[in-house]
């Protein structure tokens, strides 16, 4: 154990101070038992250390482990949780819960048999935590980490520190939010920048780099994350990948099942689970109609790609601004509502509010005159009556 503590301890003094993601502060790590999700590239692991960085420094009463470490190929994660609540330990931050066999399992033991033991763990988006919700329910509190809000990405900047705003505000009050949060003037200058390289908390300043980052995360996720994915065959990488580019030079688009399943060779029912595959790995975003019942087997409306950076790194030619739009609103507030296709092309936000989204000022009558219809712009600093600056909607978080 002495070699995880070193590590530990060097990994907890080495992580950052100077920003945290919002998620931060509502995480109460004196529960018994958190679960933070995510996508690979959004942060998890950083967020764990400054977890324990803030409230214990390298206090030997709180351990970071990584179960990706050789050395739990040999020993029962409850062993060595139970060896660590022994030696004074009562806080365990467990990194890559997903590589470890019976995971749920384990932490279900010791969450009953070590009730003085706090355990945080991570994990990727990509497993099925409903699955594992026989062991889980009632014990644990789960967190999902999504990407860089444009909120995030301007605070870790240093740029701005901005609220946090919810969607109900933005809609409601835009006009006062806007003379009260007395914006930059190269706020739109920062969005665009955000659209291309903002998305993912990287630390590198090097664009060439952060497409490289990117690119990475794409393919270990698809050769690697997936795996960990219930009925998901490994050997079938490739057609995962065939399919990725279909869509990165669709978006968005209504899928042609028949015309995708013969071009990468599958079945239609086996090419809709790669949609599921690829959506819970969050590289893309699926939309289904309003007032429909989601199912794994359900074709989908409309097919985005995960994030605008993504699209920007993939799209050959790249996005029209209304994709990209498109594909930042959905991500943005899609991890925070439920979002469905609402008629003529608007964005259904938990059947309570449309989003109709104008990007050259010349959007059709008919979204205007939908009930509970707000019009977001891109390329408006501060809007009017009728507009609200389409930046604003990445202030949620």
């Amino acid at each position: 154990m002495e070699q995880i503590r070193l590590k530990s301890n060097q990994l907890i003094t080495a992580s950052p101070s100077q920003f945290h993601r919002s998620i931060f502060s509502r995480i109460d790590i004196n529960e018994r038992l958190i679960g933070i999700m995510g996508a690979r590239g959004m942060g998890k692991t950083t967020l764990l250390l400054q977890l324990a960085k803030s409230k214990f420094g390298v206090d030997p009463r709180a351990l970071y482990i990584n179960l990706d470490d050789i050395y739990f190929a040999s020993k029962t994660l409850h062993q060595f949780a139970t060896e660590f609540r022994n030696k004074g330990g009562n806080h365990l931050f467990i990194d890559e819960i997903h590589k470890y066999p019976q995971w749920s399992v384990e932490l279900k033991i010791i969450y009953d048999t070590l009730p003085d033991l706090k355990v945080i763990f991570a994990g990727s988006s990509t497993i099925e935590m409903v699955k594992h919700y026989a062991n889980l329910s009632k014990r644990a509190t789960i967190y999902n980490l999504p990407g860089l809000s444009f909120r995030e990405y301007l605070a870790m900047q240093s740029i701005a520190d901005l609220p946090v705003i919810g969607l109900q505000s933005v809609l409601e009050n835009h006009l006062q939010i806007g003379k009260e949060l007395d914006v930059d003037t190269n706020i739109l200058m920062h969005f665009d920048r955000y659209l291309t390289r903002g998305y993912y908390p990287f630390s590198t300043e090097n664009f060439e780099l952060y497409k490289r980052e990117m690119e990475q995360v794409i393919y270990q996720t698809i050769e690697s994350d997936l795996a960990y994915m219930e009925g998901y065959d490994p050997h079938n990488a490739y057609k995962i990948r065939q399919l990725l580019s279909i869509i990165a030079r669709n978006v968005p688009f209504k899928p042609n099942l028949v015309k995708i399943s013969e071009l990468i060779g599958v079945h239609r029912n086996t090419l809709i689970g790669y949609f599921f595959h690829l959506e819970k790995a969050k590289l893309i975003q699926l939309l289904y109609p309003t007032g429909s019942i989601i199912s794994i087997l359900q074709k989908p409306q409309k097919v985005l790609l995960n994030n605008p950076n993504i699209a920007q790194l993939l799209c050959e030619p790249l996005p029209s601004r209304d994709s990209l739009m498109k594909t930042y609103i959905v991500n943005q507030i899609g991890s925070q509502y439920p979002i469905k296709l609402g008629i003529n092309e608007t964005i259904d936000v938990d059947g309570k509010w449309l989003l109709a989204i104008e990007t050259s000022r010349k959007l059709s009558q008919k979204k205007y005159s939908l009930p509970n219809t707000y019009i977001l712009a891109d390329g408006t600093e501060l809007g009017n009556e009728k507009r609200i600056p389409l930046w604003m909607a990445g202030l949620g978080y």
